[in-house]
């Protein structure tokens, strides 16, 4: 079972590092308006669309490493939990986008965002398994 969550802990890392970098590249990545919009709303307009999508860009790419390589890991996943918790957000704050009929006929970006409830899932299995053999 280690190995599985290690190269659980690893692809998840290698996701976060890639949907990262889409964002550092104006128009690249699917998620990049509704990113914007979900920090422009969450942030009451003040921070700039093109600064808040590099920041995310950077925690992501930043979340993403530190799954990778280990380094730092009970502070990448807590970044990553608090980046799952704000992916929700659109599914409220936007919900004109994130579904067809609410609350339970979705878009496709209300089931790209769904779809972190693996990823989620995952960063528990690995936050378990990592601290619970550390403390053992």
């Amino acid at each position: 079972m280690n190995d599985v969550l290690k190269l659980s802990r690893i692809a998840l890392g290698v996701i976060f590092i890639w949907y990262g970098v889409l964002k550092f590249f104006p128009h690249l990545s699917p998620a990049e308006v509704l990113a914007t919009k979900t920090i422009d709303i969450l942030f009451f307009h003040l921070i700039p669309e093109d600064i808040s999508i590099k920041l995310l860009a950077l925690w992501e790419v930043i979340v993403g490493i530190g799954l990778v390589f280990g380094f730092y890991l009970r502070w990448a996943l807590a970044f990553f939990f608090i980046h799952m918790v704000f992916t929700f957000s659109p599914l409220v704050l936007l919900p004109e986008i994130s579904f067809t009929q609410a609350p339970y006929a979705f878009t496709l970006v209300g089931q790209y965002i769904l779809k972190n409830i693996v990823f989620i899932l995952m960063g528990i299995l690995i936050y378990n398994h990592h601290f619970k053999t550390q403390t053992n």
